[in-house]
């Protein structure tokens, strides 16, 4: 089914908040496992926006705002309130939609409704199953009954677009499990499922486990087999996909995460948080002493730049948009960064649709069934 998309979002901003209470083993993003220093995190996060504020231009408001981690409810409502109070005279920040990542473990009605209060008005919720086995391998510390009186508790502090996370392709998941999680998912009515294959990365528990022969996941016809059963399922019930791992009722799209997809600008607050702006890629060092450090001696810590000529602009944008179900508008890319790329990828574009892989529709370069189940490897043909 059409997704009825959101209207499209000029520029967001995202805040990572990098506190958890445990690690992952399957996670690769920066996070610290120790208790909140909010007075100190606030006003580095508030330091930081007012040197960007001296760069980020006035006419191009911040219509998103998503909080990430990390784990972003570990934090009071007081810290929000703070943050956004501050935040408000230093940043062109209108945001009509507001995430907040949230783990089910310890929500509830009051945190939600104080968060309500101040403006968010979508919760991303990390569900990633609904199984005591799937939960238990991996490593998650909330139960399915966490999960559901999470959701329960954020419909009654009034928020009408949740969404929650699901990990599939886990040590000893079967199809069935996989329909049971979806199934447990959907009977919580959700405005938005995503969906994302578990990835093993360097550095994580669940590497060293890989690499040392005690981690076993599934076998590839097992996971194709799951990339099939999940759109099929999910459409059925009402949900358009709009992105390869993402899914939306109409008019629920992510508006923060299209940016991304689009190669819109986006700043990013707090250590490890990207930017791009102004054909500029920026990160911030994975390192909270080496953040607060620079900040306190009144330094962006920015750690890696990258400018975009306009040929590798138009080949990331390429890149990053022929993950969406909708595909890529070769003509707008043409306008925005002035060269064609129905030409100057017309062998790649010619091989990849002889291939089945993709296919025009409209002006639009779009993956097709097959190609969606081979996206990596099709995407790398644009850079």
């Amino acid at each position: 089914m059409e997704v009825t998309a959101n209207p499209e979002a000029r520029a967001g901003l995202y805040l990572h908040i990098p506190f958890c209470r445990a690690k992952c083993p399957y996670c690769d993003f920066y996070s610290v496992t120790r208790p909140p220093e909010e007075t100190s995190y606030l006003a580095a996060l508030l330091a930081e926006a007012k040197l960007w504020a001296e760069f980020w231009p006035e006419e191009l408001p911040l219509e998103t705002l998503y909080v990430g981690g990390g784990t972003p409810s570990l934090l009071s409502p007081r810290f929000y309130e703070r943050l956004l109070e501050g935040l408000l005279p230093i940043l062109p920040l209108a945001p009509r939609e507001m995430t907040l990542e949230a783990n089910p473990e310890g929500l509830r009605f009051g945190y939600l409704k104080a968060l309500r209060e101040l403006g968010f008005n979508r919760l991303s919720i990390g569900a990633q199953s609904f199984s005591e086995k799937g939960l238990r391998a991996l490593g998650r510390r909330h139960s399915p009954e966490d999960t559901r009186q999470a959701v329960e508790a954020a419909r009654q502090a009034g928020f009408e677009n949740l969404s929650l996370d699901l990990i599939f392709g886990w040590p000893g998941q079967d199809l069935h499990d996989l329909e049971e999680d979806l199934s447990a998912a959907l009977a919580l009515s959700p405005e938005h499922l995503s969906c994302y294959e578990l990835t093993v990365e360097e550095g994580t528990s669940f590497y060293r486990l890989l690499q040392e022969g005690r981690l076993t996941l599934p076998p590839e016809d097992l996971l194709v087999a799951m990339h099939e059963m999940i759109p099929e399922i999910l459409e059925a019930h009402g949900f358009g996909r709009y992105e390869i791992s993402n899914y939306a009722r109409p008019g629920f799209t992510c508006r923060h995460n299209l940016l991304y997809w689009h190669l819109k600008p986006y700043l990013g607050l707090g250590p490890a948080a990207a930017s791009f702006f102004q054909g500029k890629h920026l990160r911030n060092p994975e390192d909270l002493e080496g953040y607060l450090r620079s900040l306190g001696e009144g330094r962006l810590p920015v750690q890696v730049e990258e400018v975009l000529e306009e040929e590798a602009a138009l080949k990331e944008a390429l890149f990053l948009g022929l993950r969406l179900l909708e595909g890529v508008d070769l003509e707008e890319l043409s306008r925005r960064f002035g060269r064609d790329p129905a030409q100057l990828f017309a062998s790649e574009i010619s091989r990849l649709a002889a291939l089945g892989l993709v296919h025009l529709e409209g002006g639009r370069l779009k993956l097709t069934k097959k190609g969606l189940l081979l996206a990596n490897q099709v995407q790398l043909h644009f850079l």
